[in-house]
């Protein structure tokens, strides 16, 4: 029987996924409007800063990455005892700031400012959204809320390819202050009606204003006093369901990272005629197959572990992956734009399922007190690696106008990158005898 949601909880979910629509469109707004097919300095960000290829694969790496990552371990302790509420506003008006800043840049100097600030802003939302989850969720629904909660990843992408057409029709500066617009208001939404629910593993979040029952249940017992950073981190590391989960995680980012920084690099070398349509259709492919492999994906974990099956969490993941690798291989080397298109999607359809059930038992293995700083610590692992997946494929493009060039390295990092860590979601599994994805309450000796 289906453990039951509130209301109040979908709602905050609803809320915490526009957010990361904005947060991931924001974030993959660069890698499309470096790809618009002209010279115009209003149309094209290339031709109005002059950046190089080298250049594009710093800002969409290490530029970006370093400050999420360092600041994101900072944001992920405080969300573990600081109200989590009040940091995800707070990074949503810092990063659309940057975004601003980034429609003002004339050079690369100054991208690299908008990039430094959008890593230092985009670090607050992630450990907190995950936390809220894990608190507004009951272990039995967790993989389907957190696969939700993914579906930003994929809207989030698909709007930052609609941007490839929206620079060409309005302007590449006009296009990055929409996209600011929208997290400004988010915001603001946010903060009139959300307010800090309390640390218990299904709670439900309280929105404004509060309205007294008539009948008020028992209440809840108090929160386990939160754990020490010291004891946080030995939750982390000495699981080894987490490090095994983590490892796996690291190269599952690395061909991500691959496929979302060169692949449309490939699409205008390969099809230069069909720019405007693949705007439109890798929106599309993005979008709806990322979100419904997201979805159906944690649905599948949370129904196929009540079933008995403890290895769910891990298993789901592999086999996504292993299913992308052929999907990936048809759309770089299908001999037309409309069959490599269908690859795209079947690879997004196939690939994407992993992220709320790993999720899921990222939360379910670590104890509430912890739980935001090992996203952190999973945010560092994860990014640095897909960042310097994206550096070295950098490296191997030696000419972006070459297509099989530029194919050939996306498929031995993404298509090598999907077959290993296959494999190791398979040995991660073989871990949950021993840790297991049950709820932890108790709290270590001090």
């Amino acid at each position: 029987m289906a453990q039951a949601v509130s209301g109040k909880s979908k709602y905050v979910l609803l809320l915490l996924l526009l957010i990361y629509i904005n947060n991931q469109w924001t974030r993959y707004l660069l890698n499309y409007l470096y790809s618009v097919p002209s010279s115009d300095v209003d149309k094209s960000l290339a031709a109005a800063t002059g950046i190089t290829t080298a250049d594009y694969g710093l800002l969409v790496g290490f530029g970006f990455s370093l400050t999420y990552v360092v600041v994101g371990l900072v944001m992920g302790r405080a969300a573990d005892v600081c109200n989590r509420v009040n940091i995800i506003c707070a990074g949503l008006l810092i990063w659309n700031a940057a975004v601003v800043l980034m429609g003002m840049a004339r050079d690369f100097r100054w991208l690299l400012g908008s990039r430094i600030v959008l890593g230092i802003g985009e670090a607050f939302s992630g450990p907190a959204s995950y936390s809220l989850i894990a608190d507004l969720f009951p272990l039995g629904r967790r993989a389907e809320a957190n696969g939700v909660f993914a579906f930003g990843i994929y809207v989030g992408g698909g709007m930052g390819s609609l941007s490839l057409a929206m620079a060409m029709a309005f302007g590449w500066r006009a296009t990055c202050y929409a996209a600011a617009a929208s997290g400004g208001a988010l915001a603001l939404l946010t903060r009139a009606t959300v307010r800090e629910p309390p640390r218990s593993g299904a709670a439900a979040a309280s929105l404004k204003p509060h309205v007294e029952q008539p009948l008020l249940p028992p209440p809840p017992p108090p929160p386990p006093p939160a754990l020490s950073l010291a004891e946080a981190a030995r939750a982390i590391a000495g699981r080894r369901l987490v490090v095994a989960l983590m490892l796996a995680s690291c190269v599952r980012f690395m061909a991500g990272y691959s496929i979302g920084s060169y692949m449309p690099v490939f699409y205008r070398a390969r099809f230069p005629d069909d720019a405007a349509l693949y705007s439109y259709l890798n929106a599309s492919v993005v979008a709806v197959g990322g979100a419904l492999s997201a979805y159906f994906g944690g649905l599948a974990a949370d129904k196929w572990g009540a079933s008995g099956q403890r290895r769910a969490n891990l298993l789901v993941p592999a086999i996504g992956a292993a299913a992308a690798v052929p999907a990936l291989a048809l759309a770089l080397y299908a001999p037309s734009f409309g069959l490599s298109m269908a690859g795209l999607f079947l690879e997004y359809l196939a690939a994407e399922c992993w992220f709320g059930p790993a999720m899921s038992a990222l939360q379910g293995a670590l104890p509430a007190g912890a739980r935001a700083t090992g996203v952190a610590a999973f945010t560092l692992a994860t990014t640095l690696a897909g960042s310097a997946a994206a550096w070295a494929v950098g490296v191997a493009v030696v000419d972006e106008s070459d297509a099989p060039c530029v194919a050939t390295a996306i498929m031995t990092a993404a298509g090598g990158a999907y077959a290993a860590c296959a494999a190791l979601f398979v040995g991660a599994s073989l871990f949950v005898r021993a840790d297991g994805y049950e709820e932890i309450t108790a709290q270590p000796q001090r």
